[in-house]
């Protein structure tokens, strides 16, 4: 009897308990990380949850992306709530907006947010036009992230000062200045402080939970591959690592191996750089330095064009991401010695073939000229062609005739019969 009792009344406050879907965003807002979240939310809202938690560390993202996810919480059909998670996290750039479009804005200790000023993905140009352009794109993610802090009863000035003048601020400023609704020192305090929570304009709604406790939900394996593939170091190595492994197939042709790597390299890559920005000027530099090392192996130049290759190959990686935030910039540490690396294969790969152009044949008729053959006895003495034995094998001679044991050199071949000189 007391047995059932307990169990009656664990299943009572299993039953009681409220299970809050939670996600963490470590990184870019990319479309991987923004579909991730969205899909989430969808099904927490599909369950009934009594709201939904985003932990946020992100140094920025995608505009279209960043977007995409605030048009999804701002709709949400259950209170979505952003917090700033871990201790020395950020919710920079994209952050702010995200942290914004949240029916509920808190921040661990130690976490700051701010430094949304939006920058060019093309490049740095300081014309009137690109200027002009970048004032529009300021003035439309203002007059955006405003709009949101009126919906949600939220300081709609500080927003003006992330954007234009790339202010940053800590966690008890972003309190005191109304920019977020509270701050908890971890996700267990952030519960306890969120059960009995008013929100909104005028604190109209209440946020209620029973016993709550996290449901972490996870990424997909297929999710972390892509949203690992959207690091540009990670688009750039695969690109490299296509770009050897066609153009040393195409020396090699038959190798299948490398081709198949390298293709496969090439379009993740691909896949990778329709979604960050870059620069296509760069895709063509690294495409012109493979046919330079190409054309270095078929027709050597002396190491000409394989510097025009190695600096064209440097500098399309240069271009590849100039100009962009350091979010979506390759590392000059990851350039370099991938550069390195792929000059050294392409100059070993150059050496190999030049060399074997110098090589005389060591197969087929060619292949005969410089050995050593031992002048044969005749089978008939009769007989007016005269023979060598070379490798093994019987060849006719030609020239004057020498006596049977004489060791000779081939000197030519004359078709199919060996000249030989006497050594």
């Amino acid at each position: 009897m007391k047995l059932f009792i307990v169990i009656t009344l664990l299943a009572v406050s299993l039953a009681l308990a409220s299970a809050v879907p939670t996600v963490a965003v470590d990184g870019a807002i990319n479309p991987v990380s923004a579909r991730f979240i969205m899909r989430n939310l969808e099904r927490a809202e599909a369950e009934g949850a009594p709201c939904f938690i985003i932990l946020l560390d992100t140094p920025g993202g995608l505009m279209t992306s960043t977007e995409d996810l605030t048009r999804a919480i701002m709709s949400a059909e259950i209170p979505v709530v952003v917090y700033v998670y871990p201790r020395g996290g950020r919710a920079a750039s994209a952050g702010v907006f995200i942290a914004y479009s949240a029916h509920i804005a808190a921040m661990t200790p130690g976490t700051r947010i701010g430094a949304a000023h939006p920058v060019s993905m093309m490049g740095a140009e300081n014309s009137d036009s690109a200027n002009t352009m970048m004032d529009k794109v300021a003035n439309d993610a203002v007059a955006n992230v405003r709009a949101m802090a009126l919906e949600r009863g939220r300081n709609p000035d500080w927003p003006e000062r992330a954007i234009r003048d790339s202010e940053s601020i800590t966690a008890d400023d972003a309190l005191s200045l109304g920019v977020i609704d509270l701050i908890a020192e971890d996700v267990e305090d952030l519960l306890e402080k969120l059960d009995g929570l008013s929100y909104g304009p005028a604190k109209r709604d209440t946020l209620r939970l029973s016993a709550p406790f996290i449901d972490k939900r996870r990424m997909t394996s297929a999710e972390e591959f892509l949203f690992t593939l959207l690091n540009p170091n990670i688009a750039y190595l695969l690109m490299m690592l296509g770009i050897v492994g066609i153009y040393l197939e195409l020396q090699n042709p038959g190798g299948i191996f490398p081709g198949v790597v390298g293709t496969i390299s090439i379009l993740l890559a691909l896949y990778a750089f329709q979604i960050l920005p870059v620069n296509y000027v760069g895709v063509a530099l690294l495409i012109l330095a493979v046919g330079l090392f190409i054309l270095e192996a078929n027709t050597p130049t002396f190491g000409l064009l394989t510097t025009g290759g190695v600096v064209s190959m440097l500098a399309g990686s240069f271009l590849l991401t100039s100009g962009n935030p350091s979010l979506f910039t390759i590392s000059w540490s990851v350039i370099l010695p991938t550069v390195a690396a792929a000059a050294i294969i392409s100059i070993i790969v150059i050496y190999k073939a030049i060399q074997a152009t110098l090589t005389k044949p060591a197969t087929g008729m060619e292949g005969m000229v410089g050995l050593r053959g031992v002048v044969a006895k005749k089978s008939r003495p009769e007989l007016k062609n005269w023979f060598i034995e070379v490798r093994g094998e019987l060849w006719s001679a030609v020239g004057e005739e020498l006596p049977p044991g004489t060791e000779v050199i081939v000197e030519a071949v004359e078709n199919g019969k060996l000249r030989v000189r006497e050594a």
